[in-house]
């Protein structure tokens, strides 16, 4: 559900092409391993492909793509070295080729935006849409990305809306347990530019194949279980199963302050939520968050907003407000990084590879870097920096 308030220059900030867009000075790099999506200071935006975000100065203008700004957003899926989005009525798919991101295949897709994704094997995508209309229609694609077509598609009944919730936003999926999960909630519109959730978590638990819903739980401990996770990650499994996620009740997705943020968690051999796990983070920080990233060994790292330091959603993401914490999942034990706070409301800023955290952060010295995390020995050093033409590093993704 995408109806908050934004201000123009936040618009601006959310709006980008891949349609037509060309580099400027960039060698083509086809083994780089690394994309960073850049929001400039010129309101323009920047694809950038690295090999290394370990070290270095990269010149966003010279070295990357540039995106003019009519087509395309963040919500981006990368995988296999490729890009997808939905836009204009289709869904599609583009590769950095000859300096460029190149369109090679659409699929139709009409009156409808992404809500969640999740991969099932290399070569099989599974999408959540809501029309864009009412809000209210949930639709499943199952595709081929390979060949790029639709093996599947059906349109989900969940149970009809409670009174003046009339609209839906997923917040996951998953395939957990020889079944699929979705976690969900109900939107009620407060006026045109203004909107709120329920005090529930729902979940549906349907057959995988049929797509026939099971069983229908809710839990009252939070709301928004999850988030769009083509824009932020809030939820994963661990080495052995156990599925974990989110709520995101804060004022920059389900907007109901009455309700913590929290980690939740379904266990392996389980389909429904465990009533006895809760992490609140709420309580820990005394502020909401947005963001989680597993980094191995039952912990995690999320991003969490500072309440005193921003004053309504007007000015949410361009307050450098945000931190970083430390979670054991298994010890509720939450523990603050060592960073400068961070911009952004929402960021994909967060990638976990070989022992390491990467962490992106926008300062106010106008520093825009990766910070590394070593998982094991908790030091922080510098790594890849972009020059000050940038203003928001939104994501870092692995190109392969």
């Amino acid at each position: 559900m995408q109806l908050k308030p934004i201000s123009k220059f936040l618009l601006l900030l959310l709006i980008v092409v891949f349609i037509g867009c060309s580099s400027r000075d960039q060698t083509s790099r086809p083994n780089d391993k690394y994309s960073l999506y850049i929001m400039n200071k010129n309101l323009g935006n920047t694809i950038v492909t690295v090999n290394s975000l370990d070290s270095g100065i990269v010149d966003i203008l010279k070295q990357g793509i540039n995106l003019p700004t009519q087509y395309f957003d963040r919500s981006i899926i990368i995988h296999d070295g490729y890009f997808y989005h939905i836009k204009n009525a289709k869904f599609r798919k583009f590769e950095i080729k000859e300096n460029a991101l190149s369109e090679i295949a659409a699929i139709a897709m009409p009156d409808e935006y992404i809500e969640n994704m999740n991969w099932q094997g290399k070569d099989t995508l599974l999408i959540f849409t809501v029309d864009n209309k009412t809000y209210s229609k949930l639709n499943y694609y199952k595709i081929d990305v390979k060949k790029f077509e639709v093996l599947q598609k059906e349109q989900i009944a969940l149970p009809p809306a409670p009174s003046n919730f009339s609209t839906v936003s997923i917040g996951f999926s998953t395939l957990h347990n020889k079944n699929l999960i979705l976690g969900y909630t109900y939107n009620k519109v407060i006026n045109e530019t203004d909107f709120t959730t329920i005090d529930t978590m729902y979940f549906a638990t349907l057959d995988p194949q049929t797509l026939q819903i099971k069983s229908i739980n809710k839990d009252s401990r939070s709301t928004y279980p999850g988030g769009i996770n083509t824009v932020q990650s809030y939820s994963f499994h661990d080495e052995i199963g156990n599925f974990y996620f989110m709520s995101c009740p804060g004022i920059a997705l389900g907007n109901n302050l009455t309700k913590p943020t929290a980690i939740f968690r379904i266990e392996k051999n389980s389909s429904i939520i465990d009533p006895d796990y809760c992490i609140n983070l709420t309580a820990a920080t005394k502020n909401h968050a947005y963001g989680m990233w597993y980094i191995g060994n039952n912990e995690a790292i999320i991003r969490s907003e500072r309440k005193d330091r921003y004053t309504d959603f007007s000015d949410h993401h361009s307050t450098y407000q945000f931190e970083y914490y430390r979670v054991e999942l298994l010890k509720n034990k939450v523990t603050k990084l060592d960073l400068p706070f961070d911009k952004g409301t929402r960021k994909e800023s967060v990638l976990v590879e070989n022992g390491k955290a990467y962490i992106t952060i926008d300062d106010k010295d106008d520093n825009h870097q990766i910070w590394i995390y070593d998982i094991k020995t908790k030091k922080i050093n510098n790594g890849l920096k972009l020059n000050h033409e940038t203003n928001f590093m939104v994501r870092v993704d692995k190109l392969n």
